[in-house]
């Protein structure tokens, strides 16, 4: 079996966070573990909120930093491109029009889904997926000259309403998406999806033009290659007191946007309800503990060895509080007894369509 373990770059949804703590140095930890264990990741590379960054600080705004996170981003991407690692487009359109003012970056959260997002003067879902786009390209072509972006993740999940998007992609030459998770479902003020329906038995699928979700006969367009989830409590996912106490009270950045809009301004007993009731959670190196890792491979083995093949897992750097648990990751794919094989997701898409 294949499993893709893909990296989400980036800083947290609302601006916040230090490129350097949050980014640089936990994906260098975790590119370090993969080089020892011969693995290669698929790095989604937050383009946007780089264009942002970058134009702040060669207009002479040093946004706190003593160092150059420009120079450490590029470097870095660059390092992991040269290494072997795939590196694909990831945009959050929250970004657009961003400002940093006080101290802090200001983010428009009415552009926080790309699926419906829409600029200023006719500048629309392709011209923003183009400018980030040719932004990734021209970072790793500097030591990859040949490399092609062709793969995208939505920020926060949000592609639906898909259609706009996927004509981006044909147009743009992006050749797969993997934003998609069975079972996937929100309708808060933020984030707008429903995967309910998507059947959890597909390793991929040739998305439709209208809607990326359903299954088309077309093996020309995009292909959907779905992040793997399963129905789970919030407290086992976040499985720490630490944390456990910071989702009460909805403080803590590593979580993410959609669950604290969850949690607001809900009493305790609605905070303790929606933590022990299940839902379709993505599978993450980055968080999760031995022990539910090993419920994950435990399901795909008992349930899904005859139907599927490949798995993609998720992660983001800035979330790695605690270094061992992507090493316990590792150390569980590698204890199994059914063989399992890291590849990246542009290996995948080449695979199927040669």
């Amino acid at each position: 079996m294949n499993l893709f373990i893909t990296l989400d770059y980036e800083l947290f949804g609302d601006g916040s966070g230090d490129v350097f703590t949050h980014i640089v140095e936990p994906t260098n930890f975790i590119l370090e573990v993969c080089q020892k264990a011969g693995i290669r990741t698929t790095i989604f590379f937050e383009a946007l909120e780089y264009l942002k960054i970058k134009e702040e600080w060669e207009c002479g705004n040093t946004m706190g930093y003593s160092k150059n996170p420009i120079k450490a981003i590029e470097q870095q991407i660059q390092k992991a491109a040269k290494a072997g690692h795939d590196i694909q487009l990831h945009i959050h359109p929250q970004w657009y029009d961003a400002k940093y003012q006080n101290g802090k970056w200001r983010l428009d959260h009415n552009h926080w889904r790309l699926g419906d997002f829409v600029g200023s003067q006719n500048y629309g879902v392709k011209e923003l997926m183009s400018d980030c786009k040719s932004a990734l390209e021209a970072v790793v072509q500097q030591v990859k000259p040949d490399y092609k972006c062709i793969g995208l993740r939505a920020g926060g999940y949000n592609i639906m309403p898909s259609s706009k998007v996927y004509l981006a992609m044909l147009e743009l030459g992006i050749k797969f998406d993997s934003s998609v998770y069975p079972g996937g479902y929100e309708s808060g003020s933020l984030s707008k999806y429903n995967y309910r329906r998507v059947p959890l038995e597909l390793d991929y699928w040739w998305g439709d033009v209208n809607d990326i979700r359903k299954v088309s006969e077309n093996s020309q367009g995009v292909l959907e290659i779905p992040i793997f989830a399963l129905p789970i409590p919030p407290w086992k996912r976040v499985f720490t007191y630490a944390k456990v106490k910071s989702l009460l009270l909805g403080v803590n950045n590593a979580v993410s946007a959609n669950s604290k809009e969850k949690l607001v301004s809900k009493s305790i007993k609605e905070k303790l309800k929606y933590m022990f009731q299940p839902e379709p959670a993505t599978w993450d190196v980055c968080m999760y503990s031995k022990s539910l890792h090993k419920s994950y491979f435990k399901y795909i083995e008992t349930h899904l060895p005859e139907q599927r093949s490949s798995y993609v897992l998720i992660g983001h750097p800035k979330n790695l509080q605690d270094q061992s648990l992507f090493k316990s990751f590792i150390e569980v794919a590698k204890s199994r007894k059914h063989e399992y094989l890291f590849i990246t997701l542009s290996e995948k898409y080449a695979e199927i369509v040669d």
